[in-house]
């Protein structure tokens, strides 16, 4: 089991940072690559005043969600307020995006997801032919002629040495969750939940926790699916180890985790598809 208290890390600015503005991460989780579901996880903090994050609209073969845990983040077509998770499939489009100042938890995983090496070795080379401008690549092709392309995909690309060719997406336009909104369950020994969704064959699930007396939250082991728990109100407990909100717990596939916590403690669990799982189909 892998505990990050992110509030004893210090905030990291991005670079190279192909979209807009300025963007600090906290990383919980770094992606591994490879042939499998791979998984990125970070708590991120973003620029204000002309330093405000910017995107524009957009689309990529991976999936994501996010957690607003402090301010807002519009997404083009609506906005993720604070305290709402936004669930954003793989294809389908959204933005253009704009953000000041928010602290937002970003999960990423994909099967053929971009580590940040891999992309960082991708915008040095890409950069040597044209240029990362206002969120945008802009180069120059065969025969003289200049082109404009999406930075993911353009780096993407520049990885996989293939064209990008995005597939139909599951969802067509990312889901928003107000978890608010949910009635609690009954009580399920120390804690009640919210149920928020399960989405796609792979088995995502997503879910808020509540402790209703002191005491230990328990995620079975067994699950093929990876399980993830951030922390958002209260004070939590692990093998002596004390911790309070904005802290992520990843437990690997297959394996438990027990969290003590405090009556009144709350924290956000996301089951994510299993490392065997198929989010580009067709994917050999």
């Amino acid at each position: 089991m892998h505990i990050v208290d992110t509030t004893r890390l210090p905030w990291e600015l991005v670079v190279p940072n192909t979209r807009g503005g300025d963007v600090w991460r906290k990383v919980i989780l770094a992606a591994k690559g490879g042939k499998q579901v791979s998984y990125d996880i970070r708590f991120e903090r973003f620029g204000e005043g002309d330093r405000g994050y910017n995107s524009i609209r957009h689309r990529h073969d991976f999936e994501q969600l996010r957690f607003a845990a402090l301010g807002r983040m519009d997404l083009g077509f609506d906005v993720l307020e604070e305290g709402d998770v936004g669930y954003f499939p793989a294809n389908a489009y959204y933005g253009p995006q704009k953000c000041e100042g928010a602290l937002i938890l970003v999960a990423q995983w994909g099967d053929r997801f971009v580590t940040k090496e891999e992309s960082d070795a991708a915008v040095a080379e890409l950069s040597k032919h044209g240029e990362f401008r206002d969120g945008i690549y802009h180069a120059v092709g065969e025969g003289g002629r200049p082109f404009n392309k999406d930075p993911l995909n353009a780096i993407w690309e520049q990885v996989f040495g293939e064209p990008y060719k995005p597939q139909k997406p599951r969802y067509r336009q990312p889901v928003l969750i107000t978890p608010s909104a949910f009635g609690w369950s009954e009580s399920d020994g120390v804690t009640q939940s919210r149920k928020h969704g399960v989405f796609t064959e792979n088995g995502l699930a997503v879910e808020s926790v509540q402790w209703h007396t002191d005491g230990s939250f328990e995620a079975p082991a067994g699950d093929p699916r990876p399980t993830f728990l951030f922390t958002t109100k209260g004070s939590f407990t692990h093998d002596g180890q004390e911790f309070g909100p904005h802290t992520g717990v990843w437990a690997e596939s297959g394996e438990g985790v027990t969290v003590g916590g405090e009556s009144g403690s709350e924290l956000l669990m996301v089951r994510f598809p299993a490392p065997s799982s198929r989010i580009t189909l067709g994917l050999s």
